[in-house]
């Protein structure tokens, strides 16, 4: 159980930081490298008026969607 709250808070800490920064550059749709694997890359998109966070990586299995 504690692996995966460790991974979980890993997961969101990600998240809030992707969407920090996508909603002070004001953007709709970001890359980054993935903390939790070597080679992919977190994609985030905001969307809705109250600007939820979708986000997946494509080269692990983390997805998150708010």
């Amino acid at each position: 159980m504690t692996d995966f709250l460790a991974w979980a808070d890993k997961v969101l800490d990600a998240a809030t930081k992707l969407k920090k920064v996508m909603q002070k550059k004001r953007i709709t749709s970001a890359k980054a490298k993935c903390p939790m694997c070597a080679e992919g890359f977190l994609h985030g998109r905001l969307a809705g008026r109250k600007q939820h966070l979708s986000m997946w990586c494509d080269g692990c299995t983390v997805q998150m969607m708010e």
